[in-house]
């Protein structure tokens, strides 16, 4: 099987990005549509955003020089119905090489920190509260 290609977002993309959004998991954190759009139009701006699958399916909003001056991936999401088929694996071994470091991953999320710990991602600390008071963020980083 090919491996999905993982291209630069537009905005031309917004529409299927906020799709990508459109999940209960990211609801939890308060984003709704309209939120989704206005944060994805931000990270087009600010940051590096790359999309796999077509239409896109999943996101990365990247930043080279984000958490400790270090690569951070400020976000990745993959569709409901179309995790298991490699889109966020595309979009890792994409970013790790250039120089992705830093993650952030919901302490309860235990496949996102499965998932990262197969890229060699380790558990650096935890951040309770950080993005919703309810909830704990655990800091994973690449040596």
């Amino acid at each position: 099987m090919l491996s999905p290609v993982v291209r630069p977002a537009t905005l031309k993309d917004l529409p299927w990005m906020v799709a990508v959004l459109d999940q209960p998991y990211f609801r939890a954190y308060g984003l709704t549509p309209e939120s989704a759009r206005r944060l994805l139009e931000r990270a087009l701006r600010e940051g590096e955003v790359y999309g796999a699958g077509e239409p896109l399916k999943a996101l990365a909003w990247y930043c080279p020089k984000g958490g400790f001056g270090q690569g951070y991936l400020r976000l990745l999401a993959v569709a409901e119905g179309a995790q298991g088929q490699g889109l966020g694996t595309a979009l890792m071994s994409f970013l790790l090489p250039r120089g992705l470091r830093f993650v952030l991953a919901e302490k309860e999320n235990t496949k996102a920190l499965a998932f990262y710990g197969r890229f060699g991602f380790q558990v650096a600390g935890e951040l309770p509260g950080f993005v919703r008071p309810e909830r704990t963020e655990v800091i994973l980083w690449r040596p």
